[in-house]
């Protein structure tokens, strides 16, 4: 997503949620829930996967996660405490991503001898030199400390996952000032599961759409391609996609104001 259409995007999602704080229907809430969703997931996905830095990661858990910490950042977004969504949201996506990493690794009883590996890999790595550090591979570990490569690679994955970002750590810019175990509700994971189904329910408003606008937000969102995936594809330029988008995400939005209306 290139940085203008993400910051349309952002921009008409300030609109949704004064329209979500606005009505009372709650079946009007959960679709401008929705589509806020729907826009967000690119941006989801991204963070997941700079989380999710190994293969064996559970990126799609983590997904999940991430859309639960947006769910909640609509729920409990008050413009006037902060006035930027974007930062409350990220907050509250990382941190739902955090304590599920958090909660996954807890479940782990890990091993003497993994984390004594994992602190003589941290003692190893302070001994070398910025450049060395940037060619250090997994296989060079393995053979300064003479032990299997795997070793290194459960040790080093294992530790990364017990070092996810601390809930009391100070999360800053110039309109907000909080720690992410402020911003993120205490609340049980699989409680909270229950509670929202986040399975997308917009599909009767994504079949309104004119088959063009159609076809860019299944490919966009469900099969997760990039703006320029989609131009090649369709054979048409990125800036026609990016507009595309655009229009759907408003046609979207005028449906459910639409049928509040009609409700």
């Amino acid at each position: 997503m290139n940085t203008q259409t993400e910051e349309s995007i952002y921009s008409k999602i300030q609109e949704w949620l004064t329209a979500y704080r606005e009505t009372s229907k709650r079946v009007q809430k959960k679709r401008l829930e929705n589509l806020i969703v729907v826009a967000m997931m690119p941006i989801i996905k991204k963070i997941a996967r700079s989380i999710a830095r190994r293969a064996e990661d559970p990126v799609e858990d983590l997904v999940q996660a991430g859309a639960i910490g947006l769910v909640k950042a609509i729920e409990k977004y008050t413009p006037e405490k902060n006035p930027k969504f974007r930062i409350y949201a990220g907050y509250l996506i990382v941190g739902e991503m955090q304590h599920y990493m958090r909660d996954k690794v807890a479940m782990i009883k890990v091993p003497r001898e993994v984390l004594e590996l994992a602190l003589r890999i941290k003692n190893f790595s302070k001994t070398l030199s910025e450049k060395e550090l940037e060619k250090l591979t997994d296989e060079k570990v393995a053979q300064a400390l003479e032990v299997p490569v795997q070793k290194v690679k459960n040790a080093i994955d294992i530790d990364r996952r017990r070092k996810v970002i601390s809930l009391d750590e100070i999360v800053n810019d110039s309109e907000n000032k909080a720690s992410i175990g402020d911003l993120t509700p205490s609340c049980d994971y699989d409680e909270f599961l229950e509670r929202y189904d986040m399975k997308i329910e917009l599909d009767d408003v994504i079949e309104r759409l004119p088959a063009d606008l159609k076809e860019i937000i299944r490919l966009f969102y469900y099969q997760d391609m990039k703006q320029k995936t989609i131009a090649e594809r369709l054979n048409i330029n990125e800036m026609m996609v990016s507009r595309k988008l655009k229009k759907a995400y408003s046609l979207m939005y005028k449906y459910i104001k639409d049928s509040e209306v009609s409700e």
